[in-house]
């Protein structure tokens, strides 16, 4: 038990830091932490439900992380820019490669919850899940293939010229 009051007292510090979500928070009187619970808890079984599956991934796939790396570029801290723009980096190739998953995988029984999940590790700040995909898939990716997609974008440059 309080490992949860642990992890709804992290979820409260760090969310505490919208003003939007304080003022929800004290408006309909239920306490930070377990108000974004019920909201996740909520989407979550919309998902399940198959009710918008997949405006619900793309909104919290998009919404949270667009304002949080506005954030991140008004504060004076690179850090933070850092994290955000390896967020980005993943969410487009998680995008492309969904593309294709999503047609193998749809039928799979809660894999639009699963899908939710996995962006939602990629964004939380005590997960930095973008962070540890970038490390183990997309950065020895691309440090293999940087000399041959400079020069193919090389030469798309110098074509257009």
């Amino acid at each position: 038990m309080d490992q949860i009051k642990e992890k709804i007292d992290s979820l409260t510090a760090h969310f505490e830091k919208i003003p939007y979500l304080k003022v929800a928070s004290e408006k309909v009187g239920i306490p930070l932490g377990q108000l974004v619970i019920g909201v996740m808890l909520f989407l979550v079984l919309f998902v399940l439900l198959g009710f918008g599956a997949s405006l619900i991934i793309h909104a919290v796939g998009i919404l949270y992380p667009a304002y949080m790396s506005f954030k991140a570029i008004e504060s004076p801290s690179e850090d933070d820019d850092k994290l955000w723009l390896t967020y980005w980096t993943i969410f487009a190739l998680y995008n492309f490669i969904d593309r294709f998953i999503d047609y193998l995988f749809f039928w799979v029984p809660c894999y639009f919850v699963i899908k939710l999940l996995v962006l939602v590790y990629m964004f939380f700040p005590e997960t930095r899940g973008a962070v540890r995909f970038y490390n183990l898939f997309a950065k020895p990716i691309f440090k293999n293939l940087e000399d041959r997609i400079d020069t193919f974008l090389s030469s798309l440059n110098s074509k257009s010229n």
